[in-house]
């Protein structure tokens, strides 16, 4: 994909923006945005017009009114801008746009588990209780800038209310694979807390943007939100024919339905009692780290990753064998809330919800796993776009828990079953549940990095023929493959170095968020492989294809770099201590001993 500033593309005929029938809640946002922040962008075409091409299904979901793109200008007052905007997708090529969207909704008889929705029995088909309940809503859409670029996949995200804001938990996680394939991400905002709340809302961040979303059907719905279901399914249909795709609609061709956590139990309602009405609207749906027992006669392909978190009973009787259109991974080592999920929210958060809690306050010890979970859910993603376009399946996977519920371990604490990443067969740290959500991740002492790894080969070899077996299995793609290998040849373990506390990053995330942190966002463009002799870049080893391995190895030599030389240009050792610093960038000291995470 090109790496150019990210414009709009010039379009054919349909223009890329507009209304119909729009009611008079609607009507009104026009008003307040045109007149007193000048928002509002080019008219969408009728919704009839946009899918004249194509008969539309609206027995199950019709299609909503929709206005926009709402015009967003971060850092400009007189603009505004979309809540949580993101800086991430111009660098690839990626335009955001923000439309609201309203109509009428359906109250069903459904009901939802608490927290993350865990409940060991599927929900049956709902009825409905009552209709004609207004609503007006917004979504998010990011998508290529070309529409050449698009591959043919869109995820619709149903956005996490836990936090009483919206949170992008699938995008935090997988906006690299998303963008780099050439998928489209929608968030809907599907509960009324995030509107409402007095205190992180949308209304509070922006009363004029957001005047009026309103998810109660005028206040009389003000708990259980037994609106969101219709809401999704109707932001569903006007991803499919309400021209928010713009240029792209016309080469759609897989739907996924994604949410995590809280929003992953609303997604298992939606699709086990709401979506079995009729002719489903999503392709495939995409659980992550929530959600209830799935029923075994449904139309489409079902994926749950979950993480070490999730291993209460009441996860563990959710859980369901693997069939021709289910999946469960249960990945080793990661939490509900990790690293990665926290890291590329906070700048967000800082600029747009500074309230917000920002600060992990567990005594139990570091939180926060840096197992790369998102890798597993970059490839799931992967895998179930296949498996509902040419029926696929995906790869599956080992369990987490044994027969009896419970989790076996080794002498460091970690877990011995389930998906398990190349970090966690080849360990550095204790990584395991606890901290509510969050987790705990204890960085081993030079002692027991000594003993484990005494050299670079030791720690680097195995670790490579970890990674090799992720990529081969299908649990991890090439590319992420690749990354997880540039931070284990960047890291001092097998240097005889030791990191004091900034450099393992062992205080509370992100309070003194450390150099480990900020490298792991940028890892090294060339990753490379240790030999006796030498350092060479790694390719990807085996491309998982129809249930066999297929070898594609190709080492390309690096002349004249040594494993030695790579490490000296890095890290040096000082005879008086402190941190020595190349380039600007901080490195190590074997004397205080302090190092940053460097290498």
């Amino acid at each position: 994909m090109s790496e150019s500033s990210a414009t709009e593309p010039s379009t054919s005929s349909r223009p890329p923006a507009g209304s119909r029938g729009l009611p008079r809640a609607v009507g009104r946002i026009v008003a307040a945005l045109t007149t007193a922040v000048a928002v509002l962008a080019s008219p969408l075409p009728p919704a009839g017009a946009a899918a004249a091409a194509t008969e539309v299904d609206e027995s199950l979901f019709p299609v909503p009114d929709v206005l926009g793109p709402i015009a967003s200008e971060v850092g400009d007052p007189a603009v505004r801008h979309t809540f949580m905007s993101s800086d991430l997708v111009s660098s690839h090529d990626y335009l955001e746009q923000e439309y609201f969207f309203s109509g009428t909704a359906n109250r069903y008889d459904a009901t939802v588990a608490g927290g993350i929705g865990s409940r060991a029995t599927p929900s049956p088909t709902a009825a409905i209780v009552s209709s004609g309940h207004p609503y007006t809503t917004r979504m998010v859409v990011r998508r290529p800038a070309d529409a050449a670029d698009f591959n043919g996949t869109v995820v619709v995200e149903w956005l996490n209310a836990t936090s009483g804001y919206d949170v992008e938990a699938m995008w935090y996680r997988t906006h690299e694979q998303l963008m780099r394939s050439g998928t489209v991400w929608v968030g809907i905002t599907a509960q009324n807390v995030t509107i409402s709340n007095p205190t992180l809302g949308l209304k509070k961040f922006d009363p004029i943007r957001y005047a009026e979303l309103d998810l109660t059907a005028g206040g009389q719905f003000t708990s259980g939100d037994p609106l969101s279901y219709d809401v999704y399914g109707q932001g569903v249909q006007a991803v499919r024919h309400g021209g928010v795709l713009g240029p792209l609609e016309d080469d759609l061709q897989t739907v996924i339905a994604a949410g995590v956590s809280q929003s992953a139990g609303r997604l298992s309602v939606f699709t086990n009692a709401i979506q079995t009405r009729g002719e489903p609207v999503a392709d495939a749906a995409l659980l992550f780290i929530g959600g209830e027992r799935m029923r075994s006669d449904l139309p489409i392909p079902v994926f749950k990753v979950y993480s070490e978190s999730e291993n209460a009973a009441s996860v563990f009787a959710t859980l369901q064998p693997d069939t021709d259109m289910m999946r469960t991974w249960h990945v080793a080592g990661t939490t509900h809330s990790d690293w990665q999920s926290m890291i590329v929210r906070y700048p967000e958060l800082i600029r747009d919800q500074p309230t917000a809690a920002l600060v992990d306050t567990c005594a139990q010890g570091p939180t926060r796993s840096r197992i790369p979970e998102r890798y597993t859910w970059a490839a799931a993603t992967e895998h179930l776009t296949r498996w509902a376009q040419d029926g696929v399946a995906p790869p599956t996977a080992e369990p987490l828990f044994t027969p009896q519920g419970t989790i076996e371990r080794d002498q460091y604490g970690n877990a011995l079953g389930g998906l398990r990443l190349a970090p966690v067969q080849v360990p550095i740290a204790r990584a395991v549940a606890g901290c509510g959500l969050n987790g705990i991740y204890v960085p081993f002492d030079s002692v027991t990095l000594e003993g484990l790894y005494p050299t670079r080969g030791s720690y680097l070899e195995p670790f490579r023929r970890a990674v090799e077996e992720n990529v081969a299995d299908g649990y991890v793609l090439p590319a992420d493959g690749k990354e997880m290998w540039g931070n284990a040849v960047s890291s001092i373990v097998g240097r005889g170095l030791a990191c004091d506390e900034l450099c393992a990053n062992v205080s509370q995330f992100p309070a003194f968020p450390s150099t480990q942190s900020l490298r792991e966002q940028w890892p090294p463009s060339t990753f490379l492989t240790a030999t006796s002799s030498s350092i060479s870049p790694i390719g990807p080893r085996s491309r998982w294809q129809a249930g066999r391995r297929t070898s594609i190895v190709a080492r390309l030599t690096t002349p004249g770099r040594s494993a030695s030389s790579s490490a000296s240009r890095s890290c040096r050792r000082t005879s008086s201590g402190g941190i020595v610093r190349r380039r600007g960038r901080p490195t190590c000291s074997s004397a205080s001993p302090t190092c940053s995470s460097s290498g």
